[in-house]
């Protein structure tokens, strides 16, 4: 195989993909700004979401800090996998209905606690219904 050849087979996969790309970076941000959104809330509302009482407003607002960490990873990874781990966190916060808990969880908390999940949804579909082109990119022989 010649350097065009080559130069030829990789501009074919990234222009293939790049529609994808932007998509699955569209859908990453919204899992970030979702989880954000809920971490905020239950950071500096702490008294409306049940949880241990050693858990306090820094450590929930250092747990989110390695939200963006793993995001970055998978998605320059483009690794399905890790996608589809990542997008799993999203469901995280329905650990919130685990323990009894004294008083019923508000409405607010549930609106955050499902746009997140909804955001992973939204992630893990589009992986697995296109993830295929991020991992494993289908490319034609070079003629």
């Amino acid at each position: 195989m010649t350097n065009s050849s080559i130069e030829t087979v990789v501009n074919s996969v990234v222009s293939q993909t790049s529609a994808g790309r932007n998509t699955l970076k569209i859908l990453v941000s919204a899992t970030l700004a979702t989880s954000a959104v809920h971490f905020i809330d239950n950071a500096f509302r702490l008294d409306l979401y049940p949880g241990p009482a050693w858990l306090t407003r820094s450590g929930i607002l250092l747990a989110w800090l390695v939200l963006p960490v793993l995001a970055f990873a998978a998605y320059w990874s483009a690794n399905r996998a890790a996608l589809i781990s990542y997008g799993l966190l999203g469901f995280a916060g329905f650990a919130h209905y685990l323990p009894i808990h004294r008083h019923p969880v508000p409405l607010r908390c549930f609106a955050t606690i499902f746009a997140e999940a909804l955001a992973s949804v939204a992630l893990i579909v589009f992986v697995v219904f296109r993830g295929t082109a991020f991992s494993q990119p289908a490319v034609e022989k070079p003629k």
